[in-house]
C-alpha cells in the first residue's frame, strides 16, 4: 500500500497520469457529479445527519453537499474534491438561503430569490422578466429550458445586430462583487482544507449555449446550412468567455486544480455531428479556451463534460487542448470501458463511468451496484489518469443502500 497522500495530492497525482493512494472520488463537486436533492435527503436521513441539506442548482435539483456541516457527507463517501461554485446559479444569488418544500415533504434550502411560479397545469416555472424559462413539469423531477432567446433570428445581419446586446447578458457577466466573493471561498478552501478543488463556472459551454439560445431544431439547421452564421456566433460567445475566463483564472486560478467547460456534443447512439463538422465549426474555439486556460494558470487542467456516445470525437478534443472528460458514459453506444481505457487512458484523464445512473443505479441491486464499481475500477484504475464517479447525477428514485455501496465499494476498491 502506497504512503496515504491528501486529496488535494491525490487529485494531482491522477491528473498527471500516474497512480496516487487510491483512485480519487468526486462526490457532489460540480453539477454533473452530484445528487438529486429528495434522493439526498433520503441518504442523510439512512446515514442519521440531520443538518439542514442546500440546494445550489435549482434547475437540476440538485444538493450541495459542500455546504452541509462539517462536509459531513462528502466525508463519508470519501470524496476528493471540493467545488469552488458560482455565486449566482440559475439567474439568482446563492445567499438569504430559506426552506423549502420538496414534492416528497422533506425540505431543503433555497436561495433566498428562487421563487418559481405554479402555472395553470400544476407546473413550476422559472420566470426572469416576468417569460417563463425554465419548467418543472407537475409530475417532474427537475426544471427544462423552455425559452430560446435567439429563436427569432435568421441570418447572420440580424445576429450582427444584437451582438451588442448579447455581450452584456450575464451569460458573460462577471462583476467584482463576485470575483471577491469566488477568490474569498477558493482561497478558504484552499487554506483551511487538503481538499483538491474544481473551478465551476456554471455557463460555460460553446456549442450547448448555441443550442439553447437558438433552439435545438434551428441551431442543428443554421450548422447545415448556414456556417457563417455559426463561425459568427461561436466567435463572438468564444470572445465573451474568454474575456469572462480570464477575470475568473485570475482571481481562482492558483487555488484551482481543473475548470469544467459543459458541452454535450453526443447522442446515446453517436454523436451529433460527424468528425468533420466538429473539427469545422466547433474545434478551433475549444482549442482556444483551452489554450487560454493553460496558458493564464499553467497549473489548471479542463475538465469537458460532455455525454453519450463521442468516441469519434475524443481525439479532436485530446488534440485541441482537453486534459480531462466526464462522465464516461459507458451505457451509449460504442463507450466501452475496456477501449476507453486502452485508446485514449494515456492522453486524457477518464472522470466518471464508475457506476451507471441509467441502468445499474435505477434497476439494479445493491450488489448489482457493488459488481459494477468493482468492474469499473479494475478497467480504468491502472496506470493513474481515472477519477471515480458516477456517469451523471444521482437521480431522485436511487435508495440510499445504492449510493452508499457505490462510495463505499469504489473507497476499499480503488487503492493501489
Amino acid at each position: 500500500m502506497r504512503d496515504e497522500m491528501t486529496p488535494r495530492e491525490r487529485l494531482t497525482t491522477v491528473l498527471n497520469h500516474e497512480e496516487p493512494d487510491r483512485v480519487p472520488i468526486d462526490f457532489a463537486s460540480n453539477y454533473n457529479t452530484s445528487v438529486n436533492v429528495m434522493a439526498y435527503n433520503r441518504l442523510k436521513e439512512y446515514l442519521g445527519i440531520k443538518s439542514p441539506t442546500y440546494m445550489r442548482y435549482m434547475g437540476a435539483m440538485l444538493a450541495a453537499a459542500d455546504l452541509d456541516q462539517d462536509l459531513e457527507v462528502i466525508k463519508l463517501m470519501g470524496g476528493d474534491i471540493l467545488p469552488v461554485p458560482r455565486y449566482w446559479t440559475d439567474g439568482v444569488p446563492s445567499t438569504d438561503w430559506k426552506p423549502w418544500t420538496l414534492k416528497d415533504g422533506s425540505q431543503c434550502m433555497v436561495p433566498g430569490r428562487f421563487n418559481p411560479v405554479e402555472n395553470e397545469n400544476g407546473d413550476l416555472e422559472m420566470r426572469f422578466g416576468g417569460v417563463p424559462t425554465f419548467r418543472m413539469p407537475k409530475d417532474g423531477h427537475y426544471f427544462d429550458r423552455i425559452h430560446s432567446p435567439l429563436a427569432s433570428v435568421e441570418n447572420v445581419k440580424q445576429l450582427e445586430e444584437l451582438a451588442p446586446v448579447i455581450k452584456t447578458r450575464g451569460l458573460f457577466r462577471l462583476e467584482d462583487e463576485e470575483l471577491e466573493i469566488l477568490e474569498n471561498w477558493a482561497a478558504r478552501a484552499y487554506n483551511e482544507t487538503d481538499y483538491a478543488l474544481l473551478g465551476d463556472p456554471y455557463t460555460l459551454s460553446l456549442y450547448q449555449t448555441g443550442l439553447e439560445s437558438f433552439g435545438y431544431n434551428k441551431f442543428y439547421m443554421f450548422m447545415a446550412s448556414d456556417q457563417e452564421l455559426i463561425h459568427y456566433w461561436m466567435n463572438l460567445i468564444t470572445e465573451g468567455f474568454s474575456e469572462f475566463l480570464t477575470k475568473y483564472l485570475r482571481a481562482i486560478g492558483s487555488y484551482i486544480n481543473a475548470v469544467l467547460i459543459g458541452d454535450d456534443y453526443g447522442s446515446q447512439k453517436g454523436p451529433q455531428m460527424s468528425p468533420t463538422m466538429f473539427r469545422e465549426l466547433f474545434k478551433p474555439y475549444l482549442a482556444r479556451i483551452c489554450d487560454l486556460v493553460h496558458e493564464t494558470s499553467p497549473n489548471v487542467k479542463v475538465l469537458l463534460h460532455c455525454c453519450g456516445s463521442i468516441v469519434p470525437l475524443i481525439p479532436e478534443f485530446i488534440e485541441a487542448g482537453v486534459d480531462a472528460l466526464n462522465p464516461i458514459q459507458t451505457t451509449a453506444q460504442d463507450m466501452d470501458p475496456a477501449m476507453l481505457k486502452r485508446e485514449f487512458g494515456n492522453d486524457i484523464v477518464l472522470w466518471g463511468g464508475g457506476v451507471s445512473a441509467q441502468t445499474t443505479l435505477f434497476s439494479g441491486t445493491v450488489e448489482d451496484v457493488s459488481r459494477e464499481v468493482q468492474e469499473r475500477l479494475d478497467i480504468f484504475k491502472p496506470g493513474g489518469g481515472y477519477v471515480f464517479t458516477t456517469d451523471h447525477d444521482i437521480q431522485e428514485h436511487v435508495a440510499p443502500e445504492k449510493i452508499v455501496a457505490v462510495y463505499k465499494t469504489a473507497q476499499e476498491f480503488g487503492k493501489y
